[in-house]
């Protein structure tokens, strides 16, 4: 019998610990004498959580890759919208000139191709627009108006396959085998389907192209296409109908549908393609039909929002990998509980060395406005020094050991402080006092090159004063362009951001002060006041907060300095928390504790990003 140096011309490694992995040592194999086991670096094939759409929609196409994808169009109120994902998070894009559902997509994020589908009532259209990365404009119509069609390749070289047409006053829709060929410009016929197709997925370019299973009843065939004749290949293991897909001719993914044409009949069931034959891979986590499906390969696929089995719009995100490498999706976790609930409390400090200060025990009567400090070292709270007044509604900024907390109000209806107070790790002791006295403001920088802007009393009318803090002294600095109350900042003293707020109404408004002066900058996609906030202006997060009465929200979203993009939500959706705010802390390591839930809460919750790690496997097999 041949042994492993026979077969692979080389002697298994005996290591005293585990090398230092890339992806360039996939196939590597060695004995770990300190544990005793054989390990290799092998290829994981799975799905992984990824952050929702901004909309739930369903119906809607994708196009584009993993990392750079386009969501377009869809039903459940999201028809003329497009969304776009930079790999962590989705963001709004252009809006279509027709908004519609069912169309046929092609291209890329920057380059993209949207045509027919529904714009209402059932009606189909031949609408063809192209996507510039920024804005879309009217392309060349199809010759023939319908829906329930899918489509691939490129922007200047596009295919639209399939579909159907429902006329109005016919009781019979009619269902297509025609494809049409783009050309950039205008639209000239193609090959012929073998049979009449719709409710299918696609992948491809115009030249090598599959369409992949659909129809009702459900089938499990797919053609491929050469550029001018459609030919039968192999059928899919499960035949299912409203199925997505993604890649190319040779390395294509199917995943999802329904087996039935409803809800109930959805599936999770993932068959990969290549080029031979289909084999079933992973499941999806949530069964579902009518998604967008996006990706380069059968190696990696993005499958986004759809119709879950309840008939309900949904906006969740999936990924799909064949890597060697462990894939942790980002997500929040429960951190340790305040010892008393609180909320209108500062913040600062890290993930792993946070500040929660003053606040408010209970949001009804008698309400406590305290002086407690706690400190949370990545995993529970202890107490820390208290604070020389009660105070509530704070701004704040700083580290745990070096913190700044201003302004505020001895109570929950009080008046507005000007008053500031400094932490070195275990003792609050006065600071400067403020130009404008405040509650409700933003902050953020260090102890000693700190700022503040906004905030306001309830009742009164929001501010627009920013002030600069410098370790003893605040200074006025130019106004922010939108007055407001219960922003929230991150960032340095240079280099701040401010977010949301109630101006009122609540704003989606945004500003970056670069040390002298703010501008405005994308807004955020919804209203938000009294969230929370990590990270610095280029790797920045807001979380939480309050759309308006009543109206609580775990929503996250994450800012590269130009364009916010969805994160996963927090689990708890609260108003009024604390946050770590420092600006060593990272937009991949937010933490918020206390707030309103309703009601007053202890809980704390971990933000961690998206980690991609070599995963070496034990005792594998290499004969």
């Amino acid at each position: 019998m041949a042994d492993y140096t026979e077969i692979k011309g080389n002697r298994i490694q005996y290591l005293d610990s585990d090398p230092t992995l890339t992806s360039a040592n996939e196939g590597q194999v060695w004995y770990n004498t300190a544990t005793g086991t054989l390990k290799g670096l092998v290829q994981l094939q799975a799905w992984s959580s990824g952050s929702p759409t901004n909309g739930a929609r369903r119906n809607s196409r994708g196009t584009g890759t993993q990392t750079a994808a386009l969501v377009i169009g869809g039903g459940g109120g999201n028809g003329p919208s497009t969304e776009e994902y930079n790999g962590s998070g989705w963001s709004f894009g252009g809006t279509l000139g027709t908004g519609r559902y069912g169309g046929g997509a092609a291209g890329i994020q920057t380059a993209g191709l949207f045509f027919g589908g529904s714009a209402g009532s059932n009606i189909s259209t031949t609408a063809t627009e192209e996507y510039d990365g920024s804005a879309w404009t009217a392309g060349g119509a199809l010759s023939q108006a319908r829906q329930a069609m899918n489509g691939t390749g490129t922007q200047t070289a596009g295919l639209a396959i399939g579909g159907a047409n429902y006329p109005p006053g016919t009781p019979t829709p009619t269902f297509y085998d025609l494809s049409e060929e783009y050309n950039g410009t205008a639209w000239t016929a193609g090959g012929t389907l073998n049979s009449t197709r719709r409710k299918m997925a696609s992948s491809g370019i115009l030249t090598a192209a599959l369409s992949i299973g659909g129809n009702e009843p459900t089938v499990a065939l797919v053609e491929e296409y050469n550029g001018t004749s459609w030919t039968e290949i192999a059928d899919l293991n499960t035949a299912r109908t409203e199925v997505s897909g993604n890649g190319i001719v040779t390395s294509s993914l199917a995943y999802g549908g329904s087996t039935d044409g409803s809800s109930p009949g959805s599936v999770t069931s993932t068959e990969a393609y290549d080029g031979t034959s289909w084999s079933n891979k992973p499941s999806l986590a949530t069964a579902r039909r009518l998604g967008a499906g996006a990706g380069a390969s059968s190696s990696s696929g993005l499958y986004a929002a759809g119709y879950n089995v309840s008939n309900t719009d949904i906006s969740l995100t999936e990924e799909y990998n064949s890597t060697v490498n462990t894939i942790t999706p980002a997500a929040w976790a429960s951190g340790g509980n305040l010892p008393a609930a609180v909320y209108n409390n500062a913040g600062g400090g890290t993930q792993t060395a946070a500040l929660s200060t003053g606040g408010d025990s209970s949001a009804t009567p008698p309400i406590t406005t305290n002086t407690a400090t706690n400190e949370y070292d990545g995993s529970a709270w202890t107490s820390g020094g208290a604070l020389p007044a009660a105070r509530t509604d704070l701004g704040y900024f700083g580290t745990q050991t070096a913190n700044v907390v201003s302004g505020g109000t001895p109570s929950p209806v009080g008046s507005e402080q000007s008053t500031s107070f400094e932490y070195d790790g275990s003792t609050w002791t006065s600071g400067g006092t403020m130009n404008t006295a405040r509650e409700f403001h933003g902050g953020s920088g260090t102890l000693t090159a700190g700022v503040i802007c906004g905030g306001g009393d309830v009742p009164g009318t929001p501010k627009n004063n920013t002030e600069e803090y410098d370790g003893t002294t605040w200074t006025v600095g130019n106004v922010i362009n939108t007055s407001r109350r219960g922003n929230r900042n991150f960032g340095t003293q240079t280099a701040s951001v401010t977010v949301g707020g109630a101006s009122p109404p609540y704003t989606t408004a945004v500003e970056e002060y670069d040390g002298t002066s703010w501008a405005s900058g994308n807004g955020i996609p919804q209203g938000t006041a009294w969230g929370g906030t990590s990270g610095i202006l280029t790797a920045g997060l807001f979380f939480g907060g309050i759309l308006g009465p009543g109206a609580r929200t775990g929503v996250t979203s994450g800012y590269d300095g130009t364009n916010w993009s969805t994160r996963p939500s927090m689990a708890d959706a609260r108003n009024s928390l604390g946050s770590a705010n420092a600006t060593t802390s990272s937009a991949d390591a937010g933490l918020g504790f206390g707030g309103y839930s309703p009601g007053t809460v202890t809980g704390t919750e971990e933000f961690t990003g998206e980690t991609v790690s070599p995963n070496p496997a034990s005792n594998i097999d290499v004969s």
